[in-house]
């Protein structure tokens, strides 16, 4: 595996690859993002059902959100010269973790 001080340019494209696929699939959740409204629901339980998949797209449009955002700070750490060292202790982040999660700004340790 590619250690990041060695090879930027291999995390540089994994996390441009996890931003482009993040942005899709936000923009894909935002348009269909539409209020559930009484006349479109067939019955109470059907509208139910179509409020708590709203609620499950959303807590998902959030969760999509942030990890955009770590990754895009992930990107700054690389032009910094600091991506790969975890942000809490200071160590190095395990590569194989790097290429699962290239966004993550902490190693198995601190992250539990």
């Amino acid at each position: 595996m590619p250690d990041p001080k060695e090879d930027p340019d291999h995390f540089r494209d994994l996390l441009h690859e996890r931003i482009e696929k993040l942005e899709a699939s936000l923009a894909v959740a935002n348009a269909g993002d539409d209020t559930v409204a009484p006349d479109n629901a067939i019955g109470r339980l059907s509208r139910m059902e179509a409020i708590q998949a709203q609620s499950m797209n959303a807590a998902t449009r959030l969760k999509q959100e942030k990890r955009l955002k770590r990754a895009r700070a992930a990107l700054d750490r690389l032009d910094e010269g600091t991506y790969g060292d975890c942000a809490t202790c200071g160590d190095p982040i395990l590569p194989g973790r790097l290429e699962i999660m290239p966004e993550t700004p902490l190693c198995v340790e601190c992250a539990r």
